[in-house]
């Protein structure tokens, strides 16, 4: 073997132990996210391979490292278009399965700094701009199925912003960083009803307060009562003073809760069906998850400082109750647990019937405060439910578009019937109207449903009262001996005998007699069902838009939402809509509501048009809107809409989706917007193109300044938006003209114009227009109509807008009326031209004229107007003007010439007005405009007198 093979082999093997040494760490930094070095190493290991390829004489050899070389080149080139997002959720998946490994090696110390790390690099990708975040989404749902896993870590996770209470309502902030804007209003809405009632902590030890104290805590804010209780009030009285052993919760127990004399019925049929959800899933924290303080384990307990702290869902946020608050500041409110007791020693709040629990009047006093007090005007179950739960709301009423059969469904299916589906889980309520014949029910009130069976096609509800007594009296209540058969009864766990003793206000009523007897029924559905949760928080200022709905809705808040559904099954959407309280009303006048629209992408509407799905005005705080997005990325535009407005209005909107979504605001897509006000009178309304007083209507002139850059982003753009009295069908459009008035249009004039002739309502837009003036003009549909109208333009570009005065606007004005005469003299514009009808226009000074021909009694006819100079005799010299160059027109409108200035002449000059075709006989009628006094003559012909020199 030669020494120079020997050296080559020699350092052929080095090479080989080099580039695996940098393949490896290439692959280590690929996999950990450190994109530049991996890309570092990967380039230094092709260079280490073009060196192999020069030494090594194995063809196999050298091909699997010209492979290798291929594959290194080929990552190289992804790795360089990866975004800092990209870049971002490659290290988080790293840091994820770093998490794995150092959980199952019990390193509870690293698990929490990795989590610390991982949050930070999602807080970051979040911050990113980019269309599609659903992989990011999806990370953070793994995070939150992990986070049960936490729970038992010693360390306190205070620093990292996790909670597993509710994974899909609750979490969402942490991929979503509220804007100053959004702060704003959810700092200025803890002002309720004059007092301050602050967001729940970020933290996820969510309170870190002191609750024990040397004396009792006293809350000074005492609460208002009812005028029932302060009938028959004696004093506010503590637990510890008339019970042995209080206890915070004994047993969550629906049949346990009782109503007083407070008027809130609602809330108590949500404390029932809260607790009997609770019950049932003994795992699942509803109703206590509330309350706080807690101990070790997460349970509220008793306290014997009777101080305590309630997390109630209230105007976009959760929030904490407390006692009157005279400025903001950082303080934390508490309540005490001194209760209302009348002078025969019972209590007058809501209740426990188990001896010495106190849970329900504890979170309704809370509940109470934030309201106003204890006289509170009441409210309805599925709003209270969703204070107190966060449980998306869903108010279905019982009327004449009321599905009965998919009701039904729809209920039962909301029921699982075994204990593993608690996500698919919806709390029912059901409440009563105005009642003639109340068959033992109580009018205008809630009910608690605890159950929903259907047996041999026999459905009922078990329902229970919140004053615990008083039972429904119809068919199938304990006074029903012919439908309670023993097969029946069995089926229930059903006992009418034991039923007829005690009246403990539940009772079995049958689903027809819900629907005879109910108003409405209310579903808070569980917003775990969901993996994502997205929310904005917005407003729509009262000096934003009309007052009043109108079918103009480019003022109203949009948004975009897009849903990303990689299933092949339709993906369930629901869309919350919640109003923003300040002062607690009796009567709700804001009638709002939610549309749909799905053949938008996404972007800004402003015509009413029918939505794809069209919400309902109602008079409640919040609004869901349901609908199931297909398989693909769909767009949708979400409009918010109100009936009539008094107030601004402050909202929250929420989408809640089985797939990953995202939801956006509409920006405004104009900085420059111009409103001119105006109005049709008799001498304006002028009606559509087909009216010979088309010519009439408003115009105006638009001067578009050029763009600021040469940026295709910042070609101009133009919308016109035109609204008036609903009845009056209505159009706007912009004419190709230099900005003159038009009288009469073909279609190549037209630049832009509506969508045909709407109601109320009408708009056009239009991109990369040319900088020039163009005439804007608005008409009805029909001629005559008077009324006022709003016409706005608005463009990326600065822009001048003027009126065009009327055609002959402050001239002196001369009415010809004549006809063309068959055999006489209508002569057409070839043979014979001078015997049309001609007029001497006699003038004494230079002036300037415009004249337009109109035939309104005869079909749309091609005409013209010349004018000349006159010789004696009547001889018709130098054509001076005409109302086209010779292009005979059929304008309804009829013809016009442009403006004519005329110098003072001792002949005269001759107006003839003819027509096209010979032997067209009829009428027609002449405007001549002049800025001086003239006088015109008809010209009287004698036939074969004169000749046209010409």
């Amino acid at each position: 073997m030669s020494v120079n093979y020997q050296n080559a082999n020699n350092q052929l093997n080095l090479l080989y132990q080099k580039a695996l040494q940098v393949a490896n760490n290439a692959v280590k930094e690929d996999d950990i996210g450190n994109v530049e070095a991996a890309i570092k190493s990967y380039l230094e290991v092709k260079k280490i391979f073009e060196s192999i390829l020069q030494l090594e004489t194995n063809q196999i050899k050298g091909n699997k490292i010209r492979e290798k070389y291929q594959e290194y080149n080929i990552r190289v080139s992804v790795l360089k278009k990866l975004t800092t997002y990209d870049k971002l959720m490659v290290q988080a998946k790293h840091k994820l399965d770093q998490i794995s490994l150092q959980y199952e090696q019990k390193n509870n110390q690293e698990v929490l700094e990795l989590y610390k790390c991982l949050l930070e690099i999602l807080m970051k990708a979040a911050m990113e701009e980019t269309r599609d975040k659903s992989e990011l989404v999806k990370f953070m749902n793994k995070i939150f199925e992990r986070a049960e896993d936490l729970k038992g870590l010693p360390t306190t996770m205070s620093s990292l912003q996790v909670r597993s209470s509710n994974p899909g309502a609750e979490n969402a902030s942490l991929i979503y960083k509220l804007s100053s804007i959004e702060d704003a209003i959810l700092k200025k809405n803890s002002i309720i009803n004059g007092k301050n009632f602050p967001q729940w902590p970020e933290e996820p030890g969510e309170l870190n307060e002191q609750f024990e104290f040397e004396r009792p805590f006293v809350d000074n804010d005492v609460l208002e009562l009812s005028i029932a209780q302060r009938e028959k009030f004696d004093s506010w009285r503590r637990p510890s003073e008339i019970m042995n052993e209080p206890e915070l919760f004994k047993m969550v127990s629906s049949t346990a809760i009782k109503q007083d004399v407070v008027t809130d019925c609602s809330f108590v049929a949500s404390l029932c069906v809260s607790a009997a959800y609770q019950k049932r899933y003994g795992n699942k924290q509803l109703i206590t998850r509330c309350i706080f303080p807690k101990n070790k384990y997460g349970h509220p307990y008793y306290n014997p400082s009777g101080k305590y702290v309630i997390k109630l869902i209230f105007n976009g946020a959760p929030r904490k109750v407390g006692p009157y608050y005279f400025m903001i500041s950082q303080d934390i409110l508490f309540i005490d647990d001194f209760l209302p007791f009348s002078r025969d020693g019972t209590l007058m709040c809501t209740f426990s019937t188990n001896k010495n629990e106190l849970w329900p009047s504890i979170i309704e006093k809370a509940y109470l405060k934030l309201m106003g007090g204890y006289n509170f005007p009441g409210s309805n179950s599925g709003i209270d439910l969703y204070i107190l739960t966060g449980w998306i709301p869903e108010q279905i009423f019982i009327d004449k578009y009321f599905e009965k059969e998919t009701m039904w469904k729809r209920m039962l299916n909301s029921q699982p019937k075994d204990d593993k589906n608690p996500d698919q889980h919806a709390l029912i309520t059901i409440a009563t109207g105005h009642l003639s014949d109340t068959k033992g029910l109580v009018p205008t009130h809630a009910y608690a449903v605890l159950d929903i069976r259907e047996f041999n096609d026999i459905r009922l509800l078990l329902v229970k009262n919140p004053w615990s007594h008083k039972r429904w009296t119809g068919p199938f209540s304990h006074l029903d001996r012919v439908n309670w058969t023993p097969e029946l009864m069995k089926a229930l766990d059903y006992d009418i005998e034991r039923a007829s003793n005690v009246d403990d206000g539940i009772f079995w009523i049958d689903f027809d007699s819900v629907c005879e007897y109910f108003y409405s029924i209310h579903m808070n559905w569980n917003p775990e069902r969901f993996r994502y949760v997205v929310t904005k928080h917005s407003t729509w200022p009262i000096n934003v838009g009309l007052r009043k709905d109108t079918v103009n809705l480019a003022y109203n808040p949009q948004f975009c939402l897009e849903i990303n559904n990689e299933s092949e099954q339709p993906s369930e959407v629901y869309l919350l809509l919640s109003k923003h309280i300040t002062v607690t009303e009796e009567e709700n006048e804001d009638f709002i509501t939610l549309h749909v629209y799905n053949d938008t992408n996404g972007e800004k509407i402003y015509s009413d048009k029918t939505p794809w799905k069209k919400g309902a005005y109602v008079n409640s705080p919040h609004i869901l809107v349901r609908f199931d997005a297909p398989t693909a990325i769909t767009r949708y535009t979400i409009v918010v809409a109100q009936i009539n407005r008094f107030k601004t209005l402050d909202f929250t909107l929420k989408c809640y989706s089985i797939s990953p979504a995202t939801l956006s605001e509409i920006s405004k897509k104009y900085q420059n917007v111009k409103h001119i006000s105006g109005k049709w009178t008799n001498q304006t309304a002028g009606g559509n193109p087909s009216n010979i007083t088309y010519l009439n209507n408003p115009e105006y002139r638009v001067s578009i300044s050029p763009p600021v850059s040469n940026s295709p982003s910042d070609k101009p753009r133009v919308l016109l938006m035109l609204e008036g009295p609903k009845k009056f069908a209505m159009d706007v459009r912009m004419i190709w003209s230099n900005g003159k008035r038009i009288a009469s249009l073909t279609t190549k004039d037209i630049l832009m114009k509506s969508s045909g002739y709407r109601n109320g309502f009408c708009y056009c837009e239009k991109d990369d227009i040319k900088p020039g003036d163009y005439t804007i003009i608005v008409s009805t549909y029909e001629p005559g109509l008077i009324g006022e109208f709003t016409l706005t333009v608005a463009s990326n570009v600065t822009f001048n807008v003027t009126s065009i005065p009327l055609e002959g606007a402050g001239m002196f004005k001369k009415i010809i009326q004549g006809q063309w005469i068959k055999g006489f003299n209508a002569m057409g514009y070839q043979h014979d031209f001078y015997l049309n009808p001609s007029y001497h226009l006699k003038i004494s000074e230079m002036t300037t004229i415009k004249i337009r021909l109109q035939t309104p009694e005869m079909n749309p006819t091609p005409t013209h107007i010349k004018v000349f100079e006159k010789r004696p005799n009547n001889l018709l010299g130098r054509e001076l003007a005409n109302s086209g160059d010779f292009a005979y027109a059929g304008f309804i409108q009829g013809v016009c010439t442009e403006d004519i200035s005329l110098p003072s002449s001792d002949q005269g000059y001759v107006i003839v007005f003819c027509t096209w075709e010979k032997d067209v006989a009829g009428k027609f009628i002449a405007y001549i405009y002049s800025d001086r006094n003239i006088t015109i003559e008809e010209i009287i012909h004698e036939r074969n007198e004169l000749r046209n020199n010409n």
